[in-house]
C-alpha cells in the first residue's frame, strides 16, 4: 500500500485446496521459511459488511510442525509476511496440511478441464470452489456454483486478467522500475453470504480491504466472460483498489474511481458511459452543462441528495481532461504521487491543494482556469505554487 499510495489491502491469502471445519484440529507442517518471516493460517472470511459478521481466523505458523483448532468453518489459506524493510522471499516455502477436506481448486496454467470436472465429481460435498491465477482469486460458495457453473474457468480467469491488465496499465504499473511494478498481490473476489438483504439494501457490490464482495444474484457478472467485457460494477469495485490516497478526498472517492471503469469501457470497444442517457432520459454529458451553468459551483462538497448525479457530472470533467491530454495525463499523475505522496493522515483540503498544483505539473499547463469553471479552488498558497511554475495556459473545453 505504501509503495502503490492506495487506499485498500490487496489479497496476500495463499489458497491450499483445503476447508476445515469448526473444532477440527488442524496439523500444518512448515520448511524453508526465513528467519524473521512469519506465517499464518487463515481459516474462513474475512469480515463482511454485516454487523453480525465474524472476521477469519488467524493461526502463527513456525518452521516445523504447527497445530491449531479451527474455531469456525471456511476455507484454509496461508499467509507470509516479510519483516519490515524486507522485499519478499525469493524462495519457496514448503506447507503442507494434514487435516481438512478437499474442495475444487483451480489453477490457471495447471488445471486442465478434465482435472477439474474430476475434483467437481470427487469433491462434490465440499461447500466452496475456487479458481486462481497469478492476479486474481475467487471463491464461490458450492449453491452459487451450481447455479451459475463457470463454464471454461481458463476463459474466465483470462478476462478478469485483461481487466486487471488494463487498469494496471493506467495507474502506470509497468515493470519499468521497481516502483511501477505490477503488485504480486491477488484481487478476491467473494460471494458475501453473511450479510442480510436489509443491510445491503441499495448495495450491488462492494471493495473492501483483502477482498471485492459480490452477492449470489450478480456473480455471473464477474464468471461470465462475456458479461465481465460490458461489467461498469466490476470495472468500479476493482478501481478502487486502484485509487491513490494522496488525491482521494471524501466527494472524489466515488468519481475518480471510474475513471478506470471509462478505460475499461474504452478498451473493450464499449460506448462512453457520460454520453449514454440515464433514468430521466439526460446523460450525463448534459447534467454537467446544467451544471456547470449554475452561479455557484462547489466541485468539493456534496450536495445532499443529487450524490449520484453528482458523481458522475464529476467524473466529466475528468473526462474532458481526458480528451484533452489523453489517458497519458492520468497516468503520469499516478507515477507522480508515487514519487511524491502524501501522508495517510493529511487533511482533505491539502489533498485538493496537492491535486491542483500535481495535475499542472504533470500536464504542463496553468489550469486553474478550467478548475475554477468546474468549482474546483484550491487555497491561495496553492495557487502561487501554480504561478511560480510560470506554465502557459491552456483553455480546455468545457
Amino acid at each position: 500500500m505504501k509503495r502503490m499510495n492506495t487506499i485498500m489491502q490487496l489479497s496476500d491469502q495463499q489458497p491450499t485446496g483445503r476447508y476445515v471445519r469448526k473444532g477440527e484440529t488442524v496439523r500444518v507442517n512448515v520448511g524453508g521459511m526465513p528467519s524473521g518471516y512469519r506465517a499464518r493460517a487463515m481459516v474462513g472470511f474475512r469480515r463482511m459488511i454485516g454487523k453480525s459478521s465474524r472476521n477469519q481466523q488467524a493461526a502463527p505458523l513456525r518452521n516445523g510442525n504447527n497445530r491449531f483448532v479451527a474455531r469456525q468453518n471456511g476455507p484454509l489459506f496461508i499467509t507470509i509476511t516479510a519483516p519490515v524493510g524486507k522485499a519478499a522471499m525469493s524462495t519457496e516455502v514448503d506447507v503442507s496440511i494434514a487435516d481438512g477436506k478437499p474442495l475444487p481448486l483451480f489453477v490457471q496454467g495447471h488445471t486442465s478441464m478434465d482435472d477439474w470436472r474430476t475434483q467437481l465429481d470427487n469433491y462434490a460435498d465440499a461447500p466452496f470452489v475456487q479458481l486462481v491465477d497469478q492476479h486474481s482469486m475467487i471463491t464461490l460458495p458450492r449453491g452459487v456454483f451450481r447455479r451459475d457453473p463457470v463454464a471454461d474457468p481458463s476463459a474466465t480467469l483470462a478476462t478478469i486478467g485483461q481487466v486487471l491488465a488494463m487498469q494496471d496499465a493506467l495507474a502506470g504499473f509497468d515493470d519499468t522500475k521497481p516502483a511501477d511494478a505490477r503488485t504480486p498481490l491477488r484481487e478476491h473476489f467473494v460471494v458475501d453470504f453473511r450479510t442480510s438483504p436489509k443491510e445491503r439494501k441499495g448495495m450491488y457490490m462492494y471493495a473492501t480491504d483483502q477482498f471485492i464482495g459480490m452477492f449470489a444474484e450478480n456473480t455471473a457478472d464477474l464468471t461470465d466472460p462475456a458479461r465481465l467485457r460490458s461489467e461498469w460494477a466490476i470495472w468500479h469495485e476493482v478501481g478502487h483498489t486502484h485509487q491513490q490516497d494522496s488525491w482521494t478526498w471524501e466527494s472524489l472517492a466515488e468519481v475518480s474511481v471510474n475513471l478506470f471503469s471509462l478505460y475499461v469501457q474504452e478498451k473493450m470497444g464499449e460506448p462512453n458511459r457520460l454520453d449514454v442517457a440515464e433514468y430521466d432520459g439526460i446523460t450525463p454529458r448534459e447534467r454537467a452543462r446544467d451544471y456547470l451553468a449554475r452561479a455557484s459551483r462547489d466541485y468539493v462538497s456534496d450536495v445532499e441528495g443529487e450524490y449520484d448525479d453528482l458523481a458522475f457530472v464529476r467524473l466529466v470533467m475528468f473526462d474532458q481532461l481526458k480528451r484533452a491530454y489523453g489517458w497519458d495525463l492520468f497516468t503520469r499523475l499516478f507515477r507522480y504521487y508515487r514519487e511524491h505522496p502524501l501522508p495517510y493522515d493529511v487533511s482533505e483540503a491539502k489533498k485538493v491543494d496537492q491535486f491542483v498544483v500535481a495535475i499542472c505539473t504533470v500536464a504542463g499547463n496553468d489550469l486553474r482556469p478550467f478548475f475554477e469553471k468546474w468549482g474546483l479552488r484550491a487555497s491561495a498558497d496553492a495557487y502561487g505554487k501554480i504561478a511560480a511554475l510560470r506554465l502557459p495556459v491552456r483553455a480546455i473545453e468545457t
